[in-house]
């Protein structure tokens, strides 16, 4: 996470600012690179969207108000149904909590304006004191980064846990097989013939054809395609 630090150090100061009436939202929402959204409480319920920066109504196809008309058809519309679910729920906990000198973070994906597939964001949320005529007003404050190359890392997340779990199922068949099974999956592997592996071995074809039929019975393979699959695993190729 130490990626997203200066995005968190970001907020606090936009907060602190926002308190002491140094500057207002507006004025950073201008600057920053990212959707900066500031929504109304009711007590501790989120009750609307105030404000939106152009950024985040640019890259939404959206404005505050238009966000608010939509109601929950906005979170169905942008959003993963699921995701935002659990955001609901601990973005309640952190307001229940009430120590709104920390802050909530999470990753959400969200499809932005003109785009079919989501994007992934990291969003910072953080109950702040904002000035007023009437005196200083609680809000809460979102502010959601692009996080660029995280559908790249996600997928080679799942393909690493993908793998480890198939080596964990596939591990006794593995240990069973004697150094010349693993030498000829290698070969295998690697597009050898039966002969071929057999002057290169200094076998003869029938030791070679034996030695695959024990290979494909002991790891219960079936294809190529397998036997691939589990060289590549086990680091035979």
């Amino acid at each position: 996470m130490k990626m997203m630090r200066p995005l968190d150090k970001e907020l606090y100061g936009i907060s602190k600012g926002l308190r002491s009436g140094d500057f207002s939202v507006p004025d950073i929402g201008d600057i920053v690179p990212a959707a900066l959204m500031l929504h109304d409480l009711d007590g501790l319920q989120p009750v609307g969207c105030s404000y939106m920066n152009n950024w985040g109504c640019e890259h939404l196809g959206s404005s505050a108000n238009e966000v608010n008309e939509l109601g929950e058809a906005y979170y169905e519309k942008y959003f993963v149904k699921e995701e935002s679910f659990a955001i609901f729920q601990g973005m309640n906990n952190y307001l229940e909590l009430g120590d709104f000198d920390k802050q909530y973070n999470f990753f959400q994906r969200v499809r932005l304006y003109g785009e079919t597939d989501y994007s992934w964001f990291y969003t910072v949320c953080k109950v702040v004191q904002v000035k007023a005529a009437a005196g200083p007003e609680n809000k809460i404050i979102l502010l959601s980064s692009p996080v660029i190359g995280m559908d790249a890392l996600i997928a080679r997340v799942n393909r690493t846990l993908d793998q480890d779990t198939y080596i964990r199922a596939n591990y006794r068949r593995f240990a069973a097989l004697t150094s010349r099974e693993k030498e000829i999956i290698t070969l295998l592997a690697n597009g050898k013939s039966t002969n071929e592996m057999a002057g290169q071995l200094f076998i003869s074809a029938h030791t070679v054809s034996t030695h695959r039929k024990n290979i494909f019975r002991k790891i219960e393979c079936k294809s190529f395609a397998e036997l691939l699959r589990f060289a590549i695993a086990f680091d035979l190729v």
